[in-house]
C-alpha cells in the first residue's frame, strides 16, 4: 500500500493487522475486530466498501464479504458516467500513457486510464475526488505532506467552486459529506485562508503502489475542454527531478 512504511515503519511479516486495517478504513478497532470474528451488527456499505479497497478484495471476495457480513449481495460497483464526454476525448484519455482523468464541477469521476487506476486503485470505486483527498485514511498515508501540498489547496478550491456555483446540488453534496464526515477537513475547509484556483503546473509529491516508502515527485497539468469548462481534464507526469520518470511497471 503506497506509504505503509512511511507510516507504519519496517517489518519483516506480510500483511495488514487488525489494528492497521481498523486505521487505515478509519473505524475503532472494536468495530472491526466484530467483522472479522463474525458478529452481527449493522455495518454500513461504505464502511465494507473501505474494507474492500485497502484489502484489494476481488468481486468474488468483495461478493462473499457482504453475504458474511449482512446476508445479501453487494451493489454493482459504481461505473463513471461517460455520457457527457465527447468519445474522441475519452479515446483519447484511455490511450494517454500517463495517468489521466477527467472529472466534472463536482469532482466526480467521468473516465480515466489504466495508467491512472494503477496509481489511484480507489477510482475504481467511483469515489469523488474531493472526498477521497480530504476524508480518506489512506489519502494521508499517500499524499505526501498531505495539510499543506494536499488538503488546503484542494479545499481551497472546493472553497472556491462552491462560492461560484450557490446553486449546485451535487458540489454542496460533497461539501456537506466533507464537513461532516472528518475534523481535520472541516477545520481547514472553515478556516483556511489559502487561495488557490486550479492545480495546473503544482508539484507535489507521493508514494506508489508496489514502491514502498520511495517518493516519487509528479507535476499536476490541468486542462478545459472548450466545449465544457465544467471539465476538468488533468494528467500527472513526472517532474523535473525524477528524469526516468515514474516506473513503467505501473
Amino acid at each position: 500500500m503506497p506509504g505503509f512504511t512511511a507510516r507504519y515503519g519496517r517489518r519483516r511479516k506480510h500483511g495488514l493487522t487488525q489494528p492497521e486495517v481498523a486505521d487505515l478504513v478509519g473505524v475503532s478497532l472494536r468495530w472491526y475486530s466484530m467483522l472479522e470474528t463474525g458478529k452481527a451488527a449493522p455495518y454500513s456499505n461504505d464502511f465494507l466498501e473501505r474494507v474492500c479497497r485497502i484489502l484489494l478484495l476481488d468481486d468474488d471476495e468483495r461478493h462473499a464479504l457482504y453475504v458474511y457480513a449482512v446476508h445479501r449481495e453487494p451493489a454493482p460497483r459504481p461505473r463513471p458516467d461517460t455520457s457527457s464526454i465527447d468519445p474522441y476525448l475519452a479515446d483519447y484519455v484511455r490511450q494517454h500513457e500517463m495517468p489521466a482523468y477527467i472529472s466534472d464541477l463536482a469532482w466526480d469521476l467521468r473516465i480515466y486510464n489504466h495508467a491512472a487506476l494503477k496509481q489511484w486503485r480507489w477510482m475504481a470505486y467511483g469515489i469523488n475526488i474531493m472526498i477521497w483527498v480530504l476524508t480518506y485514511p489512506e489519502a494521508r498515508m499517500q499524499l505526501i505532506d498531505w495539510e499543506n501540498a494536499w488538503a488546503k489547496p484542494m479545499a481551497a478550491q472546493l472553497r472556491m467552486a462552491a462560492n461560484k456555483n450557490p446553486d449546485h446540488q451535487r458540489l454542496a453534496e460533497v461539501v456537506r459529506e466533507i464537513r461532516e464526515s472528518d475534523e481535520d477537513a472541516r477545520r481547514i475547509y472553515d478556516e483556511d485562508v489559502t487561495s488557490y484556483t486550479h492545480p495546473d503546473g503544482s508539484h507535489r509529491r507521493i508514494y506508489l503502489p508496489h514502491h514502498h516508502d520511495r517518493e516519487f515527485e509528479v507535476v499536476w497539468l490541468g486542462f478545459t475542454p472548450l466545449r465544457d469548462p465544467t471539465m476538468r481534464f488533468i494528467v500527472s507526469v513526472p517532474a523535473d527531478s525524477q528524469p526516468t520518470g515514474l516506473p513503467p511497471a505501473l
